[in-house]
């Protein structure tokens, strides 16, 4: 200030047009001042503030005439030459992303922190000379001459902390250009522009130094700014378009919508939603969980995330009302990922659908028990139809359609079959003996005997009195043959509990194979059935195969 102290003065056009683009600033910032509060209405006003003070700060440095003078108002300037970026970054990324939250105080002085720092570089620059060198003169003799200066490392790199600031605003507001359609298309598009133009001759006045009446043209940009932003307003109704569809598409809906943020703090509510609470005041910003009512059992549906795939039912016993609760994600896709930016909540009251409901399950418990002893009914019979009744076996009813599949899954993957007859030796001399109760209780301990000694993909089923069938898929000849074998063996030694006490038996087996004896049931069961005869002939409790059948691996 003490170089201004002598220093004479002088009013210009340049000045003049300064000081109008200043004016037309006020009037701007004034008249948003007295709207409501819209996104990003905080950095917003403070970008203004910033131009401003880089306007006022040029109008008084084109009007001094002392050099050193108009040096230490080119220093001045930089604490809003580097805030103006700073705000109008942060005043996009909260536009366009519905960001209402305002900027913390502490958060402004960490944001001017730098910008600060580099202002005391350049009003002391003096004493250093790095900010801009020596060298600076005016550009003609002529009193108050503009000053060509003469840029040091400490310039360059003040200037370039502002430019990804720039590419930052470029950047998100082509992608919500490209994301946008019609009027906000056209928005972020005027967006772009306004964010260009005065980084375009900012650069060019740093790397070219095009200057305007001797300059820094940047500031007198800014009334393209103002004129684009005077646009948007009366032309484009820019902050009014959010009022308007925040009323159409919330305030109108009969139906409870909350918007919560991350910390599941409240930060959206239409009137059907605060009626349902009962609050009318103090709620936004409010958690969740503390709402009246509903907060509670909201809070605790997100916390557990049960909402995340399917809707939930909210029922309000107090009220005697149910809500349909569905939850919706709102994010924002980024590099590295998605950042989840909240989550809006919609309560749709299907309270005369529960009522409906209701009254349907009860007309449906009526019948609940008929059915269920229908469907009883019909899974005994179906059992009977397809099962022995006394040894609990397959029946031959069920063998054409067992064998159908397993001959099919055989002829897909080239796999043999085996299929052995047996039949109890001697089993008319038991019944004779010790009666047909008796008889009836070794049948079954066949079958359990069977049941036991094979493996669970293989199928044993009752054809006639005495005889049984028994189905081996994917077994080859040998291996069948030892198994039967096995079994004939272990059955002989084995005691049959019955009525008429401890019993034993044995049992002669046929074994035919497919495909060498034959390519269908009817054929194997001929062949096994063959062999059987010839295992009676050969003096019973043995099994019979057909040399092919020994010899097959």
């Amino acid at each position: 200030m003490f170089a201004c102290a002598s220093s004479g003065w002088s009013f210009s056009a340049p000045v003049l047009l300064t000081l109008l683009v200043g004016l037309g600033v006020t009037v701007l910032a004034r008249w948003i001042g007295l709207r409501q509060r819209f996104a990003g209405s905080g950095a917003f006003r403070l970008m203004h503030v910033a131009i401003l003070w880089w306007l006022a700060a040029a109008a008084l440095e084109m009007s001094f005439h002392q050099q050193s003078c108009k040096m230490f108002w080119a220093g001045m300037a930089w604490p809003a030459i580097l805030a103006v970026p700073t705000f109008w970054a942060i005043f996009l990324w909260q536009y366009i992303n519905s960001i209402h939250s305002p900027i913390k105080p502490m958060t402004i002085v960490g944001l001017m922190g730098i910008p600060c720092l580099f202002w005391l570089l350049a009003i002391t620059n003096p004493w250093h000379w790095q900010f801009y060198g020596q060298g600076s003169a005016p550009i003609s003799a002529e009193v108050g001459a503009p000053i060509v200066y003469q840029h040091q490392w400490l310039f360059f790199v003040a200037a370039a902390y502002g430019y990804p600031f720039m590419l930052f605003c470029i950047g998100i507001t082509v992608r919500a250009a490209l994301a946008s359609k019609g009027v906000h298309r056209r928005q972020f598009l005027i967006f772009l522009v306004l964010t260009t133009v005065p980084w375009v001759a900012n650069i060019s006045y740093v790397a070219f130094g095009w200057m305007l009446f001797g300059f820094d043209p940047t500031p007198f940009s800014f009334a393209i700014t103002l004129t684009g932003f005077g646009w948007l307003i009366t032309g484009m109704r820019l902050f009014d378009l959010l009022p308007v569809a925040r009323h159409l598409l919330l305030d109108a809906l009969i139906d409870p919508v909350l918007v919560v943020d991350p910390q599941r703090r409240v930060i959206e509510a239409n009137p059907a939603a605060l009626r349902l609470a009962g609050l009318d005041r103090n709620w936004q910003g409010r958690a969740l969980a503390d709402w009246p009512l509903i907060g509670e059992a909201l809070d605790d549906l997100l916390v557990k995330e049960t909402l995340a795939e399917e809707s939930q039912v909210l029922n309000l016993e107090a009220r005697g009302q149910h809500f349909e609760v569905r939850a919706r994600e709102i994010n924002k896709a980024e590099r590295d990922g998605t950042l989840l930016l909240g989550r809006m909540l919609y309560l749709r009251d299907v309270t005369e659908y529960q009522h409906s409901q209701q009254r349907l399950a009860e007309s449906l418990a009526l019948s609940k028990q008929q059915l269920e002893t229908i469907s009883a009914l019909l899974d005994t019979l179906q059992s009977q139809a397809l099962r022995d009744p006394l040894t609990g076996l397959f029946n031959r009813r069920y063998l054409d359609e067992f064998f159908t599949l397993e001959l099919a899954r055989a002829q897909r993957d080239a796999t043999p079959i085996a299929l052995a007859m047996l039949d109890l030796d001697h089993f008319k001399q038991l019944n004779d003996t010790h009666g047909h109760g008796a008889g009836d209780d070794a049948l079954k301990g066949v079958a359990t005997f069977l049941l036991e000694g094979l493996r669970t993909t293989d199928a044993v089923f009752r054809v006639g009195g005495e005889e049984f069938l028994v189905v081996l898929p994917r077994t080859r000849g040998r291996e069948a043959l030892e198994k039967l074998k096995r079994l004939c063996s272990q059955f002989a030694e084995l005691e049959i509990q019955t009525r008429a006490g401890p019993l034993r038996l044995t049992m002669s087996v046929g074994l035919a194979l497919y495909p060498p004896h034959a390519t269908d049931l009817s054929g194997l069961m001929q062949q096994a059935d063959a062999q059987l005869y010839r295992a009676k002939r050969d003096g019973r409790n043995c099994v019979a195969a057909s040399l092919e059948t020994q010899g097959a691996q």
